[in-house]
């Protein structure tokens, strides 16, 4: 095992790979007084004393004087300097390719021959930064300490080099935006005020993004979220923001676009790092430029820059080339480079480290311009301080050469310097950019659910908090930090380099690092529910309640669709004792609705009382209907036994199969249509679990493995089956089928299945228990649709992805991360699948996770879909072993216009009973958000100042449209908005009736005042 799993266990060498790149760019050799000597015909420009330029020829020889002559004999004035491991010959610069001799009078008059070719006049930005890994290096703390450390330094370098030529001052970019906060708030006012002078001269620049992310595992409005911190810092500090970083992971998802130029920012630079885990040349990566411009399906855009070294070096590509070191390093490997990036695919060849395949692929275009983006890092390393040296080798390169001209320089500068140079030269993309890495997340199964929890409670606490608003509650829930939780753990960086490890410090700090970690998944989710339950007692203390009853609840539905669904409402003790009988009745039609009771879980410590579950019919959108509890003369119906395994409802027939403990029939009973392929491998909701032959404890171990065609890292495979069947009941609000399995890779595997009455729904709970283990596993939930060309549709940050929808070339096919749904369409009928806590999912087939990625089934089924629940694949970084006891929640919905979104509801947005603390009234439901289109949805309603409400919303209808937008409360004036409150042109309103055009697959918002 341990044998094939060290395929490519080579140790990182940088002098080997500088070596590889010297050869790769010798223009001619020869024999030379017994010895070879190389010719290199460089990059590099000097001015000639009058107007002229000279060129140099490198030649690896130690000698005083180079005759030159052409191919008719003709002499060439020539000099010779000092140059790395001999001399430079400088002769006057060609502007066609033109044959000359190079002859030693000191080694016996031989000679070599040289092609000598014209060469670029290079302008080259260097972008001297420090790339953030909240923890991997050292614990987390450590890092931000050092952080702030690094601003200060940078005041200290900026001083110093005042007086040096333009382009040699000290400048410094700060990738992550979060880091400049901690600073803030620790430095004194007169200092903090120098540097943002510093801002003001560019010499330093601000970036947008608080930090490196996993694009994909943020909700749209978290997303939207992260930019709030550049808007204070500009709105507070007097200056602007036009660029924004991302660092390190290869990929982002398809909102990040919309998200930063609706709020002005116009330039991205990225440095993926491909790691061993990504082999975007596979899938179409050698066709991306690094200079591109990704447009928005709305049509706005933003000019991306990306390193395209696929070798994992990214942001590293200036201490390679010896930035961090001295200037006769610089001066012997950046002529290198040049030639190397000017005339081959890639500047590198294969084999350095996170390269896993031999050889780059031939198809790719050379570099085609002469001005370049090159990252400059202090060291090579994460969270690399700011260093002088980077200073001192621009103003010592630029003193010896004309070209290539080095400037330090800001993101900006170089956006707009190739803006102006490029124009429409530049090409557009458009689609997602699939992050390579997002598979880690899955090595933190619990938090990663708890999150996702987080996301959507605290978008539902802002609605019913924006309701309590309009109705006049005081106050408003404040979500700041929450977002900021909920961020910090889809932060790139999820434990130490060595995460098996219980260091002090240091990357061998794991488990500290992962405890930092995972707090901030708990403190998300823990903070949003209580700002929900905040909210909700706003808003009760604004309801009525009905005078006869023990109590009264509000139904809130946050949704902007008329809803029928099931709630689950608290009943204390406190009202009703707990064998005191109870119905609920329905305040707006007075009938009494059937209900089931589900004891309190644990009794001894929590509020004594049990819950209601109720189905209500047509909760208006974005609104609430009154439910009244009152006594009764006895208990409801107790759940009964249902003999086998069918389950009906008055929409769907289900059949679960025990021998395979998976659905083996879903039928739409409104058109008798079978939605389960029975073909299938695996059976629907069927349990696959894998194990593979390779090891843990090893850092960047996948960087160096390869799978082949033979699949012989996939050591195990196994499925669950011979489920026991543990009950099967019906009640008022539904039917429930439990079945109970022994499984491969856990302790126990169970599954409930519920048919919600009067719901075309299928709701699914897969419960896991595992322990931890070193052990390389997967496991997976299979859901295979019986479709013929099926059309997928798939909810991404901010947008969505499917078929036949454009992805940015070299994005990751195998799999990705979806936010909510899936639906799946074949002719006239759609089917709708829903994951509220496992994000990561693959189509058609199951990937081995090890470049290149082969398929590991004998033939892909398009419309199967594989939820990836947990693994732990990565050598550093993520979490090596993961043991958890928690519940995988699944829905399903068929038939003809079923709505991914409406779906993934039922889960993320359930109704919310709050009780009614007002006086008594007769009101008995009210609706304060409408929309008429079902492809549009409110994300969410916030309060972004006093006597102003903001609407965010989202189309997935995939071509523009104008959406009646609906207000129940008293508009004094609307606008178009951003996600953050930004105000823009106003929207006519009419009897609170807003008409609103929506591009395509976007995210858009209204900002109404309100009336008094």
């Amino acid at each position: 095992m341990t044998t094939r799993s060290l395929v490519r266990a080579s140790v990182w060498d940088a002098d080997r790979v500088r070596t590889s790149l010297r050869d790769s760019t010798v223009a001619a050799e020869a024999v030379v007084g017994g010895r070879k000597v190389r010719a290199y015909v460089e990059p590099l420009l000097k001015d000639d004393g009058n107007g002229g330029l000279l060129q140099s020829i490198r030649l690896d020889a130690q000698v005083s004087r180079v005759d030159v002559r052409t191919e008719s004999g003709q002499a060439v004035a020539a000099s010779v300097i000092d140059g790395p491991a001999g001399v430079r010959v400088l002769v006057p610069a060609v502007d066609a390719a033109q044959r000359l001799s190079f002859a030693f009078p000191e080694l016996g008059g031989e000679s070599v021959c040289v092609t000598v070719t014209p060469q670029r006049q290079w302008t080259i930005h260097l972008i001297h930064h420090s790339h953030l890994d909240i923890g991997y290096t050292d614990p987390q703390g450590t890092v931000l300490h050092e952080h702030q450390s690094f601003l200060d330094s940078c005041l200290d370098l900026a001083r110093s080099t005042d007086d040096w030529p333009d382009d040699a001052r000290f400048r410094w970019c700060v990738e992550a935006l979060w880091s400049l906060r901690q600073w803030t708030t620790a430095r004194p006012a007169a200092q903090v005020e120098e540097f943002f002078e510093r801002v003001r001269q560019g010499r330093i620049e601000l970036t947008a993004m608080p930090f490196n992310l996993h694009t994909e595992t943020c909700s749209t409005d978290e997303l939207h979220e992260l930019l709030r911190l550049s808007r204070e810092v500009a709105d507070k500090h007097g200056i602007r923001f036009s660029s924004a970083m991302q660092t390190d992971v290869p990929g982002a998802v398809v909102g990040l676009p919309d998200v930063l130029a609706s709020n002005g920012i116009r330039y991205l630079s990225v440095a993926h790092n491909w790691a061993g885990r990504s082999v975007p040349h596979l899938v179409g990566g050698d066709r991306l430029p690094r200079l591109f411009r990704w447009r928005t399906p709305a049509g706005s855009s933003v000019l991306v820059w990306v390193t395209d070294t696929p070798h994992g070096l990214a942001y590293m590509e200036g201490p390679m080339l010896g930035f961090d070191t001295n200037y006769q390093l610089v001066d012997d490997l950046l002529p290198a480079y040049l030639t190397s990036l000017a005339s081959k695919p890639y500047p590198y060849e294969g084999g350095v480290f996170g390269w896993p395949l031999a050889s780059a692929p031939s198809e790719r275009e050379p570099y085609p311009w002469d001005i370049l983006h090159l990252r400059i890092q202090g060291h090579f390393a994460d969270n690399a301080p700011p260093r002088r040296i980077i200073a001192e080798t621009v103003r010592q390169w630029n003193q010896t050469w004309a070209y290539p001209r080095l400037r330090l320089s800001r993101n900006e500068d170089f956006f707009v310097d190739a803006e102006n140079r490029l124009g429409e030269a530049i090409q557009t993309f458009t689609g997602d950019w699939s992050d390579w890495w997002v598979d880690g997340v899955g090595s933190g199964a619990r938090p990663l659910a708890l999150t996702r929890r987080a996301q959507a409670t605290v978008a539902d606490a802002q609605t019913v908090g924006a309701l309590a608003t309009v109705y006049g509650a005081a106050g408003v829930e404040d979500a700041r930090d929450i977002y900021e939780n909920m961020s910090l753990f889809d932060e790139h960086t999820w434990g130490a380099s060595d995460p098996w490890t219980d260091g002090e410090e240091g990357g061998d700090s794991g488990e500290k690092q992962w405890h930092w970690k995972y707090s901030k998944a708990l403190a998300a989710h823990d903070d949003a529910l209580a700002l929900l339950d905040r909210a909700g007692a706003r808003l009760g203390s604004r309801l009525p309640s009905d005078s006869d009853a023990l109590l009264s609840y509000w139904v809130v539905n946050t949704c902007s669709w008329q809803r029928t669904e099931i709630v689950r409402a608290f009943l204390p003790e406190s009202v009703a004792a707990l064998d005191a009988p109870v119905r609920v009745r329905d305040g707006r039609s007075g009938a009494i609705l059937p209900h089931d009771e589900q004891p309190q879980t644990n009794p001894n410590h929590r509020d004594a009382g049990r819950f209601l579950l109720v189905r209500v019919d047509d909760v208006p959108s974005v609104g609430a209907v009154r439910l009244d509890v009152l006594a009764a003369d006895e208990q409801p119906e107790p759940a009964s036994a249902v003999a086998g395994t069918v389950m009906e409802n008055e929409f769907l027939r289900v059949e679960v199969d025990l021998a395979t403990a998976a659905v083996s029939s879903i039928v739409d009973k409104a058109t008798g249509r079978e939605w389960v392929d029975r073909d299938s491998l695996v059976g629907f909701n069927a349990y696959v679990y894998d194990r593979y032959a390779s090891t843990g404890g090893f850092n960047h171990l996948s960087s160096r493995t390869e799978a082949d065609e033979a699949l012989n890292l996939l050591g195990e495979r196994g499925v669950a089956e011979h489920a026991a069947l543990v009950s099967h009941t019906s009640s008022a609000t539904g039917s429930e089928l439990v079945i109970q399995s022994t499984a491969p890779g856990t302790r126990r595997l169970s599954t409930t299945f519920r048919l919600p009455a009067g719901i075309a729904r299928l709701d699914i709970e897969n419960r896991i228990a595992k322990n931890a283990t070193m052990v390389k596993e997967s496991a997976y939930f299979a859901f295979p649709f019986a479709a013929s060309d099926p059309v997928l549709r798939a909810e991404a940050t901010g947008g969505v992805t499917g078929t036949g929808l454009p992805v940015v070339p070299g994005s990751a096919h195998h799999m990705r991360a979806v936010r909510r749904w899936v639906t799946v369409r074949s002719g006239d009928a759609t089917a709708a699948w829903a994951t509220q806590d496992a994000p990561l999912l693959q189509v058609g087939n199951i990937a081995l996770p090890y470049a290149p990625f082969p398929p590991t089934l004998p033939a892909d089924q398009p419309a199967t879909l594989y939820s990836w629940v947990h693994n732990n694949l990565w050598d550093t970084n993520f979490p090596s072993q993961q043991a958890f006891d928690m519940v995988f929640r699944y829905s399903v919905a068929v038939g003809g216009q079923v709505r991914g979104h409406h779906v993934s509801a039922a889960g993320s947005r359930p109704l919310h009973a709050v009780r009614a603390a007002g006086p008594a009234s007769a009101a008995a439901d009210f609706s304060l958000v409408g929309i008429d289109d079902t492809r549009v949805r409110l994300v969410g309603l916030t309060i972004p100042s006093d006597g102003r409400v903001l609407l965010r919303l989202q189309s997935f209808a995939e071509e523009p449209t104008t959406v009646a937008v609906t207000l129940g409360f008293g508009v004094r004036a609307a606008y178009e908005a951003s996600y953050l409150g930004a105000s823009g042109a106003p929207i006519e309103a009419s009897d609170g009736r807003l008409s609103v055009s929506l591009p395509p697959l976007s995210t858009s918002a209204i900002l109404a005042e309100l009336s008094d």
